[in-house]
């Protein structure tokens, strides 16, 4: 929106994605200061934006397109005297086509500056009256028009060339030193009718042209005809590029290295996380992690920026929830997209596999993809401590929980589980769906009894407790023996992309993350956790100490390794350079996330290699909640009480990690030197700290050189069976001794 020529707001791509099926956002300005004496000039631009597209990949003319684009718009005028006065789109507003010729989400935007009258921000009250014909009304399909309640897509930061190549005669590259969501503003002169093009990529080819082959069918390409000499500049208005270099051609002469400057574009959500390391390698993978998010956050957590998929997946949602929650202030954010999840049920009781949903939108639920729709909730409400995420969604997860139940009988998920993605691109090849579909349920349950409880649901907590006992004993029956071994017998190849890794050989069908998600999800009897840990050790250890997880498996394998005694292998797993590992990508250059382990080897295969993906980036989580040692609880939600399990290793050095929680910030930090490390710990005000500590543990531990029973903020306790430490609020200074 324009007055008087002047943008109104700051927002990006408003009013957003949502499945306007179903609703539509608004948003409201206060203009009172753009106003004039006399005339004054209402203007707007208008795109098809990702309502009248053809989003996906089967290209179909656009997914929700009743009616044309249009605009809905009014200014309310309170005067002095206390009356108010409404001015209405209507058959009285005028409307031409802009210099914006075309503009499509994948395929970029073209520009015709030689349009002087239809210029950004030329919304002058003569030039529209002389020259504009009126608007037409429209019949809208009927639809919630509903206040936007979550943060805009907004300009966070611009961004200026780190180098400009020539790789080929006219052909001008510009690397930004960053992969990332935004769009360019092209600042040159040229004669009039110069028609100039920009295209975009992640990465380069081996001559210093650009790759585009991963972006399949999405052209990525702006083009701006200059309109005169003097022509100042171009900025796309209703597309956006994931890209680290932009490709300039067109110019009759060469530019210079700051014609091309960029814009990073994300959902405004406030960043709450801030972590540094004795060890570079980590402390670029953290920045890694944040520009993936910061990528993939633009209106919906989509999977990837760049190529024709910008869609919301929930299965790559959900495995990064908990970081991204740290990450950043999601609390407004995961609301709208549970809404959007709630959606895709759709008269029916299972959620879908992306969300928004879409006309064409892919069929059928997907085990570990539709459950997004219990755990991003649950993960919001175990972040904040808002159970009103809870109460908004309750009914669809008991719909959708229970749809499960009422299809499996026998409590193992054999039927509805939907698309077998399964361990999506594990390198160790397919974990047997059905073991990950009820370990899956199984967790779904978990949490619907720890919300139940939130919420003062007894009746449902302990109908929830009751039936997680039914799948544990059937999973245990089903896939569990009594050595330990955790497999199912579905050990062949999968259909959806999953990449087979001759060193890493599952026999048996028993993978890493099989007993990754038994032990995550409380699956096995007491008696054999020791067992499983041991035998997904020596699976590790067999596979030169390096990973086979995908996305399913990899979010928890060191959280699992570090609870069951073997914290050293989990900061070996982290450290790691050789593929597959997190280290890899840092390694080979990656700036963002990788989809795959090995991106940079798979660029002949482009039809699945996004190397901007943050479902990797869940390994956060585990710096966070562990080396870190900052967790939250679900029977105190939302870090009223702090779980403090910070785990040392010399060869991480330090770790500095600071979160600003709802109560206020967090700080831990700890080094070590020899066999001792010194931590730091903050507990803010109206919360408390728990240090769970056996009493062999706790004679390591020493507060302020004095045991820790010798300070009077300090109480000795026990929790649940589990003996520990309370701390008020404040500050500390420990000495541990470490292996």
């Amino acid at each position: 929106m324009f007055l008087n020529g002047k943008r109104v707001g700051d927002q990006v791509l408003s009013p957003g994605w949502t499945d306007y099926r179903e609703r539509v956002v608004y948003q409201t300005y206060d203009v009172t200061d753009q106003l004039v004496q006399g005339k004054n000039a209402i203007g707007a631009l208008l795109a098809p934006g990702w309502y009248e597209t053809p989003l996906e990949w089967f290209q179909q003319p656009n997914n929700y397109g009743f009616t044309p684009p249009a605009l809905r718009a009014q200014l309310r005028i309170e005067h002095t005297d206390g009356s108010v006065e409404w001015i209405a789109t209507d058959e009285s507003w005028l409307a031409d086509d802009s210099l914006i010729l075309h503009s499509e989400i994948y395929d970029g935007e073209n520009q015709d500056g030689r349009r002087a009258l239809q210029t950004l921000g030329a919304f002058i009250t003569s030039v529209v009256a002389e020259t504009w014909p009126h608007a037409t009304a429209i019949d809208p399909v009927p639809v919630k028009i509903v206040a936007q309640d979550f943060p805009p897509i907004q300009v966070e930061r611009e961004l200026q060339a780190k180098s400009l190549t020539e790789p080929k005669p006219g052909v001008w590259v510009y690397d930004f030193g960053q992969n990332f969501s935004g769009v360019e503003t092209l600042s040159a002169s040229a004669p009039s009718g110069t028609d100039v093009r920009l295209r975009f990529a992640e990465v380069l080819n081996p001559d210093g042209t650009i790759y585009t082959d991963n972006l399949r069918t999405a052209k990525a390409t702006d083009h701006f005809i200059f309109g005169s000499a003097n022509f100042g500049g171009f900025t796309p208005q209703f597309t956006f590029h994931g890209f680290r270099y932009a490709e300039l051609t067109g110019l009759p002469t060469a530019p210079g290295k700051d014609a091309v400057t960029a814009r990073v574009i994300h959902t405004d959500a406030p960043w709450t996380a801030r972590l540094e390391t004795g060890n570079a390698m980590i402390n670029q993978l953290w920045s890694n992690i944040l520009w993936g998010q910061r990528s993939n956050f633009v209106g919906v957590p989509t999977d990837c920026p760049q190529r024709d998929e910008r869609l919301g997946w929930m299965g790559d949602a959900q495995v990064f929830w908990r970081t991204a929650s740290y990450n950043m202030d999601l609390a407004a954010f995961s609301r709208k997209f549970a809404a959007d999840m709630r959606g895709t049920q759709d008269g029916q009781p299972f959620y879908g596999i992306f969300s928004p949903g879409t006309v064409t939108t892919f069929a059928g639920a997907a085990a570990a993809w539709s459950d997004a729709g219990v755990i991003v909730p649950w993960t919001s409400w175990l972040q904040t401590g808002d159970t009103s995420i809870i109460e908004q969604n309750w009914d669809a997860m008991t719909k959708y929980v229970d749809a499960i139940a009422a299809a499996n009988p026998d409590f193992l998920w054999e039927k509805e589980y939907g698309q077998p993605f399964g361990d999506w691109l594990s390198p160790e090849g397919k974990t047997d769906e059905r073991l990950l579909a009820t370990a899956y349920w199984a967790w779904d349950v978990t949490l619907m009894r720890q919300m139940a409880l939130a919420t003062g649901r007894k009746a449902d907590a302990e109908k929830y407790a009751a039936l997680f006992e039914k799948i544990r004993a059937a999973f245990q029956r089903q896939f569990v023996r009594g050595d330990g071994f955790v497999a199912g017998a579905d050990n062949s190849p999968s259909q959806f992309g999953v990449i087979n890794n001759p060193n890493a050989k599952s026999e048996g069908g028993d993978t890493q993350t099989g007993y990754v998600l038994a032990l995550h999800m409380n699956l096995l009897p007491e008696a054999l956790h020791a067992a499983a840990a041991k035998r997904l050790v020596d699976k590790i250890e067999a596979n030169h100490n390096l990973l086979a997880t995908g996305f399913l498996g990899t979010p928890y394998v060191l959280e699992e390794l570090t609870k069951a005694g073997y914290a050293k292998l989990a900061y070996t797993l982290l450290l790691n350079t050789q593929y597959p590992s997190w280290g890899y990508m840092v390694t080979h250059g990656a700036t963002t996330m990788w989809e795959r382990w090995n991106g940079d080897q798979m660029m002949n295969d482009p039809a699945m290699n996004s190397f901007n993906h943050y479902a990797y980036g869940a390994v956060a989580d585990w710096m966070y909640r562990y080396a870190a040692g900052i967790d939250a609880t679900p029977t105190d939600a939302g870090f009223h009480t702090v779980v403090l399990h910070p785990v040392f290793d010399e060869r991480l050095g330090h770790i500095a990690f600071d979160y600003d929680s709802v109560h206020g910030p967090i700080h831990s930090d700890w080094m070590v030197t020899g066999a001792t490390a010194v931590w730091h710990v903050t507990i803010p005000a109206n919360t408390t700290g728990w240090l769970p500590l056996s009493a062999e543990d706790a004679a390591k531990y020493k507060l302020d050189d004095a045991d820790l029973g010798g300070n009077p903020q300090v109480k000795a306790e026990t929790r649940a069976g589990e003996s520990g430490f309370v701390l008020e609020p404040g500050s500390y200074s420990f000495k541990a001794a470490i292996p």
